[in-house]
């Protein structure tokens, strides 16, 4: 254990910094993993895009018996696919990347200002020829092109580490780190506040690139013999070996390990092209880099040329804290050239130093081997064969593979850099230099993903989709991605080159079979041309393939929607699991109207944003809820307005969809009338309007009106709407003819059964028979105001109600209600007698005389009798009244 936590000696100070460091360093760690686990994921979001279609519902519906009348509505469906953004940098991975790049630079240069004189000035030269490559002037500090901020770092980081060093040596590592870090702050401040370039971090992160990659470089060839020095420990500790010879498990092991770095090798330059899975190399440099903590002491300790405590330690955790952050950010922007050449040094360096430190465990310890001694605890004491040597050698065996290579690797690194000033110019919307940036990387590594998706991507943002579509296919060359056969599907379609786009979407899950917006996006292609069972298998995959299943579901209840039949749909939805999706939401809304359910359904508020602007999801869950719930829920007649004034590119739907509401829940006058005066409008949605007018009219039992709505309507439903009305009204001859006129089209046993429930005198049953007989036998307020709510134009409703408040001295309330009923029922003569009645009232004798006269030319002559025999003493008393009074 003291071996283990080797800091636990060191002094309070020490040691609490030691904690510090590793805790920033785990974080790097952490930094790292999350963005190599997926690259593009960092740079390229999935986007959905919905689009909005109708089918044809049925949700008004009038019973006759066994047969139904209805007229068809849209309704609206959601489908969604998948598009791949285009590249753009996470400016928060920029700035974490630099917290962790200075904190490491500080902890290197307080670790240099601890070495002797001639290390010391060696390090910092090397330092400030690294500052002077990074080109500070580009962050244009103190004015364009100035160098100030170049001659104040250097003279603010070497004047406190040659103050640390000549002066003041006995200052622990934990001040030195904090007043660098104070430093560095210090500048960050003043970048911040005085920098004119529109994006500093990025800026100083691209030409700070040689640098960084150098001591990422470095720091892997390092402790590219840390897992070979691990093997030794586990082939000689005492613990494992118990005394036994540990050559042949030390070779053994150590050739398994060699060969699995030469297959990765080899994979990786193309000379074989075996489908195996092999170690990432993200896993032997996370090893290597964890191990060299106590390898790297274990070297130092038995070298004697630097202390660890005092000086070791810290080179080490600061070099691997920036290795860790600058490889993070090169996953960060998906920089895979950069990516592709740190894995050939991992690989090619553990390999060419694996075998040379094979050579020198075994020439120099073979005998302490043989003898079951523990070899690990003089591993960097040489006998015969040094050190040194031994990683001379090594590296000019990483020499010899990066030449075979035709130093590819380097090209990668080349091509990185100049993939990191694409993004600078493009972040700053620079594209004509950002262009040029992505083409010389390419004329480095033209195959690299990076270079090409990022062109693509300037292309579609110049709407040059042309260019784009050769840069997607060219993206896809060595490392293709999902998002690349996305966007060059994407563009195919756009261009209606149908079947391109499913080649390109075919060939993209032979690669990524498991990529659910892959699936998702070729289902919907096949969904377009009506191949409904391809598209159910494909969404189907998709669903159990992505993380977000609520999209495919949706797709399903859309496609469910418009190729299943009634029968099959009900059992599909029957067993169907709910979702709390917007979109799935509006299509099982959607699916609930064509299967004729209109159960009681929760409205889903975040259907509505704050801002109110509607998306294509809320649009068709507001339209599908309206409709479906109309019966039930009186809400969307006053929202939906209201979202009309914000949205007005939607606001005819909007409107439209809330006089449904309002009719069916709410103030009926006011939906006819709205809906007659848009009917009497000539546009592309009369006919809908005329049409559903008609049907609401007949709901009514306002027969001569819905004929006259309907008259207009072309097609069966307007012919077979004024066959119903006929009927309904007693003329069952015109029924006949407009009946046999629809035979005459089409035959059909619909229209033969509609024949016999029509003459068999069935009458639709309407809930308000049932409110008025419950308001007659208990008369109130209350009984009333539902039964006039279910029809304020049912002359019996109406009359019936005037009476009660006649009675009950409210003849204003009546006489309204009177006047709103014959604005649509001008033809009752029972609401043309309170008319009159309700007249005398109020004293108003001429308006009297006119309801008797439409009372004579509508009703019977005995109803006509009665009702003077009524009328005529009410107008003799009111006119003795007034003859008396004057």
């Amino acid at each position: 254990m003291k071996d283990l936590f080797f800091w636990k000696v060191w002094s309070p100070s020490e040691r609490r910094m030691a904690v510090w460091a590793l805790a920033i360093l785990f974080l790097a760690i952490v930094f790292f993993i999350t963005k190599i686990l997926d690259p593009l994921g960092n740079v390229i979001r999935w986007n959905v895009l919905s689009e909005l279609s109708e089918v044809s519902t049925v949700t008004d519906i009038l019973q006759l018996g066994q047969w139904q009348y209805g007229i068809s509505v849209p309704s609206h469906l959601v489908t969604e696919s998948f598009a791949a953004s285009v590249m753009e940098t996470d400016f928060l991975t920029v700035r974490l990347f630099w917290a962790f790049i200075l904190v490491g630079l500080c902890i290197i240069l307080a670790a240099l200002s601890t070495m002797p004189r001639f290390w010391y000035l060696a390090g910092m030269a090397l330092f400030i020829l690294a500052l002077s490559f990074s080109r500070l002037e580009t962050l244009n500090v103190f004015g364009d092109g100035n160098r100030s901020l170049f001659l104040l770092a250097v003279v603010l980081y070497v004047g406190l580490t040659y103050y640390f060093h000549a002066f003041r040596p006995d200052l622990g590592i934990a001040i030195r780190i904090l007043g660098l870090i104070c430093v560095s702050a210090f500048l960050v401040i003043i970048v911040y506040f005085t920098s004119k370039t529109a994006f500093p971090a990025i800026t100083a992160a691209a030409y700070s690139f040689p640098f960084l990659m150098l001591l990422t470089v470095l720091f892997l060839l390092m402790i590219s013999t840390e897992i070979m020095a691990g093997l030794v420990w586990l082939s000689s500790s005492g613990s494992v070996t118990n005394g036994k010879p540990g050559l042949t498990r030390f070779v053994l092991i150590s050739v398994l390990y060699l060969l699995l770095l030469l297959l990765m090798y080899l994979k990786n330059t193309m000379r074989i092209d075996w489908n195996i899975t092999l170690i990432s190399p993200v896993f032997l440099a996370l090893a290597s880099a964890i191990l060299g903590l106590w390898g790297f002491r274990k070297r130092a300790d038995s070298t004697g040329i630097i202390p660890f405590r005092g000086t070791g330690f810290w080179l080490y955790a600061g070099l691997f804290m920036i290795a860790a952050a600058f490889t993070a950010y090169a996953a960060g922007t998906a920089n895979d050239p950069v990516l592709e050449s740190l894995e050939d040094v991992v690989v090619q360096g553990q390999l060419a130093m694996g075998i040379l430190f094979l050579f020198y465990v075994l020439v120099n310890f073979y005998q302490l081997f043989m003898q079951g001694l523990a070899v690990h605890k003089v591993l960097y004491k040489p006998l015969r064969f040094g050190l040194t040597q031994t990683r001379l050698f090594g590296f000019a065996g990483v020499v010899v593979l990066f030449s075979i290579q035709k130093l590819l690797p380097v090209n990668q690194a080349i091509a990185g850099y100049f993939n990191g000033l694409g993004d600078l110019h493009a972040a700053s919307d620079e594209f004509p230099l950002a262009e040029q940036y992505y083409k010389l990387a390419l004329q480095q590594e033209y195959q690299n993903h990076k270079s090409n998706f990022a062109l693509a991507s300037l292309a579609l943002r110049q709407g040059d989709h042309n260019a784009a579509a050769y840069y997607f296919r060219q993206s896809l060359l060595k490392n293709p991605s999902p998002q690349a056969y996305a966007g060059l599907s994407g563009i195919l379609t756009q261009e209606n080159l149908f079947f391109d786009a499913v080649y390109s979407l075919q060939e993209g899950i032979g690669k990524f079979p498991k990529s659910g917006e892959l699936l998702n996006n070729l289902g919907m292609l096949y969904s377009r041309t009506n191949v409904a069972d391809s598209a159910y298998y494909y969404l189907q995959k998709a669903e159990g393939n992505t993380k977000r299943n609520e999209i495919p579901a949706t797709n399903l209840l859309a496609i469910m929607a418009k190729s299943t039949d009634p029968a099959l749909l009900d059992s599909l939805a029957a067993n169907m699991e709910k979702q709390s999706y917007l979109s799935w939401q509006a299509n099982w809304l959607a699916v609930q109207n064509l299967r004729q359910k209109f159960p009681k359904e929760a409205f889903l508020s975040e259907s509505v944003p704050k801002d109110s602007l509607l998306s294509v999801s809320g649009l068709a869950y507001l339209l599908n809820y309206t409709r479906n719930q109309a019966r039930q829920d009186s809400m969307p007649a006053t929202l939906l307005p209201k979202l009309a004034v914000k949205n007005p590119v939607l606001s005819g739907d909007l409107s439209f969809a809330s006089l449904y509401a309002q009719f069916y829940s709410g103030d009926k006058l006011k939906a006819l009338e709205t809906l007659s005066a848009w009917a009497g409008e000539e546009d592309e949605k009369s006919d809908l309007y005329h049409k559903v007018l008609g049907h609401w009219l007949l709901q009514l039992g306002l027969y001569d009106k819905a004929i006259e709505s309907l008259s207009v309507v072309e097609g069966t439903e307007g012919t077979l709407g004024m066959a119903v009305a006929n009927a309904l009204s007693d003329k069952k001859e015109v029924a006949v003819i407009l009946l046999d006129k629809i035979q005459e089209k089409e035959k059909s046993p619909a229209i033969d059964q509609l024949k016999k429930t029509l003459f068999s005198g069935v009458k639709p049953v309407s809930a308000t028979d049932s409110l008025l007989q419950v308001a007659r036998k208990s008369p109130s307020d209350k009984n009333f105001q539902r039964a006039m709510i279910s029809n304020p134009f049912d002359s019996h409703v109406v009359a019936a109600a005037a009476t009660y408040y006649r009675q009950a001295k409210q003849t204003t309330k009546a006489y309204r209600l009177v006047v709103n009923a014959l604005r649509f029922n001008e033809y009752a003569p029972q609401i043309w007698e309170q008319y009159a009645y309700l007249s005398l009232d109020q004293g108003l004798m001429s308006q009297g005389d006119e309801g008797v006269e439409k009372v004579r030319q509508l009703a019977s002559a005995a109803d006509y009798q009665l009702f003077l025999n009524r009328y005529q003493p009410m107008r003799a008393l009111i006119e003795k009244q007034r003859a008396e009074f004057q």
